[in-house]
């Protein structure tokens, strides 16, 4: 177990690398914008990641109020659990991130159960008129 200095410096770090991250991805997406606003199109990988990127800067809306007003920011951990999806995508964990993803996996599976088992059914049917 960590201790609680070196708990509040590797939160200060990950949210220095939050920010950072989303400064470069800022940029990414001025440069973007600039194309389109010039009649270039975008690809659909970059239109994905602009889009991404806007709804990030739009979550950092909210988050900066926490910075903003003093003594606030105790409140975050409160709030981010009322609201986990309050932080942009930068903040992200790799815990939080490889739950995410895990529970789109199953998402996707579970589709692709129901549409196989309406397809079996469908051909049974189309067998039994058939036949």
């Amino acid at each position: 177990k960590k201790s609680l200095g070196q708990r509040i410096v590797d939160e200060l770090k990950h949210y220095y690398h939050g920010f950072r991250l989303l400064w470069i991805d800022t940029k990414i997406a001025a440069r973007m914008l600039w194309r389109i606003l010039h009649g270039n199109t975008l690809s659909r990988r970059e239109r994905r990641q602009f889009l991404r990127i806007c709804a990030d800067l739009f979550r950092l809306v909210p988050f900066l109020v926490f910075l903003v007003v003093p003594f606030m920011e105790f409140l975050l951990p409160v709030a981010l659990k009322l609201f986990p999806n309050m932080l942009p995508s930068t903040f992200e964990t790799k815990s939080k991130k490889e739950e995410r993803l895990k529970k789109e996996l199953r998402v996707k599976l579970e589709l692709a159960k129901f549409l196989q088992d309406t397809i079996e059914e469908m051909a049974l049917k189309n067998k039994a008129a058939k036949g």
